[in-house]
């Protein structure tokens, strides 16, 4: 496919062949068993996205020592030959499928707590970990016993059978703590010259595994944060990473502390960390990857032939679709389930240590026990609802062969969706929407538009099985003016029936609300959001996504008012009330109202009552996210 000729065409890494230039990038799954062990869910997770056609599968970071080098619980090691035997079976599987594969080796350095493994964290200097606990500074003799580890660990990924190593010097971990000065203030030779660690594991590794054997490194070009490295650094290191004979270098950027910057969530530009790939490989000729929410294939191809990068990777991008490169390759771009960086699934499960799941794809993480298979007997099912949910147990429905209706009274498909996917920053979920309408129809579901799902009309089509999957709406509390002219719904305002005047109050500082404001204030109107609890956005648990909405608020001249309260609506004003009944008036043109949702709920029962099979699920059970949605309808699919 002409727009996609690069980034599907082989690669040569040193000695090794990789089919394509997709990059699957180490991202922490916890699916290992208890002190590190590789787990069979582990094995099925990575041969799933093999199975995809990935040329290069990095996989994460593995603990390198019994000591303070492990970062989270059930995070995969290399610490002993004990553990060969299922990193072998792990290399090998994945090399079944045709993609090569590199181990990336780390040290959680000060990034990790004494809870994970019962030591107080160590650090080129004591600092504070992320966490909040004190970590000392490594005695040169715990340096170079650390050094050691790293060369142990790159031996036994070779003789586990693994195409190569790599790294780990990004993100806060102990490598990047040694180059940067925010984390490395000693006064010795590892002070001094801030690269010398690094350098002198590269050595270490070398001599283990030979100058043939492919030795990568991952880089934080900028960690962004005063007093951290810069690029202007990172490319000097970047050089003698080089006559050192590194083979590769990931570019990544950030730390901890700014942790949106490597895991950028939807309110981030896609790509923005390729300018630093780009300069980079300015100064360096071994290949490049690139990193950083580069998941549409064709920002992907512009790197490539704008010669930012060598090689794209990507690690949510393939969590969300393992397929996404063999869709590349066969130019079915429309197939791609793309991911919505709304790390939901995903990064929000690391600090509960949760295993790796995704939003919209239920499989992740049980890959092994979530396979679709044919339907031993096919029905006809009838789905009540074309929202998220409803497509997705269709999805799952028709590729196990029944036979399946679905029923939306609107003129269209999607639901929630296509008021949720309005805002500029929401294209991942523009497309996610159209891939869902593209998968029913694909599949041969039969649709009918403006067709309400009574039990009645559901009859006549006499289904062997019911699907309610009818969603929620707004709700509207019963607030003193709120029927007036210039007040409107948050559903009205992206449906297009609306249009506010230049001064607009939002009434609900949820996510949703929030993001309404920045839809609005990027229009140019002056938006002030309400909230009547003590702050913003509090329903997006993943705490990068939030700090990343309340950055894009201030940026785009958002004013807020938290821990007051909507009490009234007159003409051109709003009267807020705090806890303690002291009142205020904000003047307004007009008026949204973000205050969350109520379940459809009233056909359930009739609809209970008339058939024998049914499910429930989706927004109409409770008002939740699309996780829940999607998952619900998932199992939904696979249960009839």
């Amino acid at each position: 496919m002409e727009s996609t000729r690069l980034i599907a065409q082989p690669f040569r890494l040193k000695n090794l062949e990789l089919r394509n230039r997709m990059v699957m990038a180490p991202m922490l799954s916890r699916l290992s068993d208890p002190d590190g062990i590789v787990s069979q869910k582990l094995i099925d997770y990575y041969v799933e996205r093999a199975k995809g056609g990935a040329g290069l599968i990095t996989i994460e970071y593995c603990y390198i020592d019994q000591k303070e080098s492990k970062a989270h619980f059930n995070q995969l090691g290399a610490y002993d030959d004990q553990l060969l035997a299922g990193l072998g079976d792990l290399a090998e599987a994945v090399q079944e499928w045709g993609a090569k594969v590199i181990l990336q080796i780390c040290h959680a350095g000060r990034c990790t707590s004494e809870k994970v493994m019962g030591y107080q964290p160590i650090a080129p200097s004591a600092m504070p970990s992320p966490m909040g606990e004190m970590a000392r500074e490594m005695t040169l003799k715990e340096i170079e016993a650390t050094i050691e580890s790293f060369a142990e660990a790159a031996r036994r990924a070779k003789a586990a059978g693994f195409d190569g190593v790599e790294l780990h010097g990004t993100h806060g971990y102990l490598m990047s703590q040694f180059l940067s000065p925010y984390t490395n203030r000693r006064t010795d030779k590892y002070g001094m010259d801030k690269g010398a660690f690094t350098l002198e594991t590269l050595d270490r590794v070398r001599s283990r595994v030979g100058k043939d054997y492919v030795v990568g490194y991952r880089m934080s070009a900028e960690e962004f944060i005063d007093g951290g490295v810069t690029l202007a650094e990172t490319k000097v290191f970047a050089k003698r990473l080089e006559e050192r004979g590194i083979d590769y270098i990931h570019v990544s950027g950030g730390l901890p502390e700014n942790g949106q910057n490597f895991v950028p969530p939807m309110y981030f530009p896609q790509g923005r960390l390729l300018p630093l790939a780009e300069k980079i490989k300015s100064c360096v000729k071994v290949p490049i990857i690139a990193v950083g929410a580069i998941h549409d294939p064709k920002l992907a191809e512009e790197a490539l032939q704008k010669k930012q990068a060598d090689l794209i990777a990507m690690a949510r991008a393939l969590v969300a679709d393992p397929e996404l490169p063999n869709k590349v390759q066969s130019g079915r771009l429309e197939d791609i389930r793309t991911c919505l960086r709304c790390n939901e699934g995903c990064a929000s499960r690391v600090r509960p240590n949760r295993t790796q799941r995704c939003s919209i794809n239920a499989e992740v993480g049980r890959e092994g026990e979530m396979k679709i298979l044919p339907a031993p007997k096919p029905k006809h099912v009838c789905i009540i609802g074309g929202g998220p949910a409803g497509m997705e147990a269709a999805r799952v429905l028709a590729l196990r062969n029944h036979r399946v209706t679905l029923l939306e009274k609107e003129k269209e498909l999607g639901g929630l969706l296509r008021y949720a996917a309005v805002p500029d920053f929401k294209a991942e979920l523009r497309s996610y929407l159209a891939y869902l309408k593209t998968q029913v129809k694909k599949l041969g579901v039969e649709i009918l538009l403006n067709y309400p799902g009574t039990p009645e009309s559901v009859g006549k089509l006499k289904p062997d099985a019911v699907i309610v999957a009818t969603g929620s709406s707004m709700s509207v509390p019963e607030i003193p003016g709120v029927h007036k002219p210039f007040v409107t719904t948050a559903l009205k305002l992206l449906s297009g029936e609306f249009k506010v005047g230049e001064r607009v109050v939002v009434a609900g500082g949820a996510a949703m609300g929030c993001e309404i404001a920045a839809h609005l204030a990027s229009q140019g109107k002056k938006v002030t959001v309400v909230e009547m609890v003590g702050d913003l956005a509090l329903d997006l648990t993943e705490p990068r996504a939030r700090l990343t909405l309340l950055q894009l608020l201030k940026e785009r001249g958002v004013a807020t008012l938290v821990n007051w309260k909507l009490e009234g609506i007159e003409d051109g004003k709003v009267i807020l009330a705090d806890r303690n009944w002291n009142k205020q008036e904000l003047t307004t043109d007009s008026v949204v109202l973000a205050l969350g949702l109520t379940p459809n709920r009233e056909l359930v029962k009739p609809l209970m009552e008339s058939f024998k099979e049914i499910q429930v699920i989706g927004d109409c059970r409770e008002p939740r996210k699309i996780y829940q949605a999607i998952h619900e309808g998932a199992f939904a699919g696979r249960a009839i």
